[in-house]
Formats: C-alpha cells, structure tokens, sequence
C-alpha cells in the first residue's frame, strides 16, 4: 500500500478531550484510512504549556499543525468543540491558500448560525460536575476522583471557555464537502445540526443517532462505516 492510497483523518478534541479520545474508531476504520489525534496546549505531551481559552488561539495553534503535518490526501473529524475548532481551522487554511481536507465530518455542535449563547464554563464546582454527568462525556471515575477532577476541570473550563465565548464571526461557505451527525436526545435540535449545510458550497449529508451527546461513543462501527463511505475514491 502506497502513501497515495492513504488518507489521513485528523481528530479535533472535545472540550477535556486529548489527541487518544477518538482511538476506539480506528478499530472500524480501514487500513487506508490513518487516523490521527490532534494534541490541544495543556494536556497530554503538551501539558506543560498554558491553556487556551480562544478558540480562535486553538485554531491559530490546530492550522499551525496542520500546515506541518498534512501532506497528501486528508480529512478532518471534530465532535462539539472540535467541529467549531475544525470550522475555524479550514477557515484559516483556505484563507492562506493552503491545501483543504477532501471531507470536513462535523458530530454534536450546533452550526454557527444556530448557536445558543452560553456560560456554563462560569457555573460553580457542583453545577459545573452536574452539567458534564448529564452530558455524559465524563467517565464517572473521574467525577468521583477529586484528585482526578483536580486535574481535569481547569482544562475542561478553559476549552468550555473557549467554545462558548467565540465571537461568531461569519465566513464564506467552504470549498469542502460537510457530514453532519447529531444524537436524537441531544441538546442540539436537528434544526441547528443541518445548519451545517450554510457552511459549504457541496450538498451537506446528514446522519442521526439514537443517544444523546456523546451519541458517539456507543455507535464507533456506525460511524466508521460513513466515514469509509465518503472518503472511498
């Protein structure tokens, strides 16, 4: 197998997330298809740097990777966060003429057009564990954990910061087809998931899941079969 038969599908975190927080999807993913975790400042093998609480810094710092990294044929995948982090980050692609993904797979956000203003990354320590056990993204062992949650909720409220405070400036609509996924029992209403489609100049493709917000975790081989489906030559 060739390095021209190969697509490498870049994974954009979700708020707390890390670069292994989509490692169960390689397993319905062919050999073709590499995925690849995008590490965000403050966590993991970047821990030691500060963290970013613009998603427009994240975007500056995702582009920056990218830009190092993407040679060949490639795809990006973003789930909440990581989709507005991904819309952003092909924003300033596109604007420095560098080369696009082929795909653009958004999971679990509202488009930009649809966003509902927040400031959950203000609420006080109870609220705060309340919401993300709701959200069920969280692995209880680590809501039980304080030394755990010591660690983990300043990133986890510096990326919930950074999502909820951007600006909403608007952009054109790309040159990269969207796929759109959202859970049936999300707080991200069907309506405000097509909305994607405003983001791209190529017929969007929507897909949904029964579940709620982290409706992915449960339906990885489901996903991997529409990712395998949109990136096939």
């Amino acid at each position: 197998m060739s390095a021209a038969d190969t697509i490498t599908l870049f994974a954009l975190p979700y708020a707390g997330g890390n670069m292994w927080s989509y490692r169960r999807l390689e397993a319905s993913l062919p050999p073709t298809i590499k995925l690849t975790g995008i590490e965000l400042p403050g966590r993991g093998r970047r821990s030691a740097e500060p963290l970013a609480t613009s998603i427009d810094a994240l975007a500056d710092d995702v582009s920056r990777q990218l830009r190092a990294r993407a040679g060949g044929r490639y795809a990006l995948f973003g789930h909440s966060m990581g989709a507005l982090l991904g819309l952003l980050t092909i924003r300033r692609l596109a604007e420095a003429s560098q080369p696009l993904p082929e795909v653009f797979f958004v999971s679990g956000c509202e488009a930009p057009t649809k966003r509902t203003p927040r400031r959950r990354y203000a609420l006080g320590t109870r609220e705060f564990l309340d919401m993300l056990h709701e959200m069920g993204g969280c692995p209880p062992e680590v809501l039980a954990d304080q030394e755990l949650l010591d660690l983990f909720e300043p990133v986890l409220r510096a990326d919930f910061q950074a999502f909820e405070t951007w600006p909403e400036v608007s952009g054109p609509p790309l040159d990269v087809p969207i796929v759109a996924m959202r859970g049936t029992e999300d707080e991200v209403s069907e309506d405000a998931a097509r909305a994607w489609g405003l983001e791209t100049r190529h017929p969007m493709t929507y897909t949904e899941f029964p579940g709620g917000h982290f409706f992915l975790l449960q339906h990885w081989p489901a996903i991997g079969s529409i990712i395998r489906a949109h990136l096939k030559e």
